[in-house]
């Protein structure tokens, strides 16, 4: 079981090595790999001039910058893939809508895996874009690059986070590639609820059986919050295992119920801690 095709969507220069890092990471991880580099070119945002006619130069300076940035990126992808032997290839598709994000869904139906930079607060190119598509159209797993963290040299220590929901049962599996070859995987179900089954002593346990099937080294625990933030809980445990991968379901709440009341979905995606998987 492995990521055979790998798609590494990049948005700006200032994301562009660390992208093509992580994808080169996952690829190395196993044979007849093939990284696809993408390079999504937004539908632009006009307004209409005081006449009420759309101002044509901003049509032209949208596509002068764009044009610009995908030949940067396209060099860079081609610079850094050219020091492996991994097949690869670049593609510049367009987006249906402002979002780049947006743009991936077509492309995401001849791949295994989606990696992207998390947005960056100082880069214009990547902070404006909208996410959410990359998570919820995708249909595919998507590991977001954090930009504060190095990327690890091997991908050794898991958190999982498990709430005994549809999209944390995906992401797991989804994300079994990974686990199979990390040393250790410790599946963390914060406030879980009493288990129906008898013969479970703790709550994840047939989750963790059934990755244990695949020769994942597993590990199931459960911790009680008593009111503090489970995002809090679960960046702890990241970092006193030593964690370089975290896997989590998206949005198992609704995303109008995460954007008024917030969510761990939010939190972790503005503030990650190490390379997070994310699929729904």
């Amino acid at each position: 079981m492995a990521f055979r095709t790998i798609i590494a969507f990049i948005r700006s220069e200032r994301e562009a090595k660390r992208v093509i890092g992580a994808a080169r990471l996952i690829a190395s991880s196993s044979e007849r790999t093939h990284i696809i580099g993408l390079y999504t070119i937004p539908s632009p945002i006009v307004y209409a001039d005081p006449t009420g006619f759309a101002d044509t130069t901003l049509f032209e300076a949208h596509e002068q910058r764009h044009k610009e940035n995908a030949a940067a990126i396209t060099a860079a992808f081609n610079a850094e893939m050219a020091k492996t032997t991994i097949s690869h290839e670049f593609r510049i598709v367009r987006s249906e809508s402002s979002s780049p994000s947006a743009g991936v869904t077509q492309s995401a139906l001849r791949a295994d895996i989606i990696i992207a930079g998390q947005p960056d607060p100082s880069d214009p190119d990547s902070v404006n874009d909208v996410t959410d598509p990359l998570v919820m159209e995708s249909g595919r797993p998507v590991l977001f690059v954090p930009y504060k963290t190095q990327l690890p040299e091997k991908i050794d220590r898991v958190v999982v986070a498990f709430n005994g929901k549809r999209e944390a049962s995906r992401a797991a599996f989804d994300s079994l590639p990974l686990l199979i070859k990390a040393e250790s995987v410790d599946i963390l179900w914060v406030d879980p609820r009493k288990s129906t089954d008898p013969n479970v002593d703790i709550p994840g346990t047939p989750l963790s059986d059934a990755l244990r099937r695949h020769g994942v080294n597993v590990n199931p625990s459960t911790i009680d919050s008593n009111g503090e933030p489970t995002d809090k809980i679960l960046r702890r445990r990241i970092a006193d295992n030593g964690a370089n991968l975290f896997v989590m379901g998206a949005y198992s709440q609704s995303r109008l119920k995460e954007w008024v009341f917030g969510g761990v979905t939010t939190s972790m995606m503005n503030d990650m801690p190490c390379l997070t998987l994310m699929s729904r």
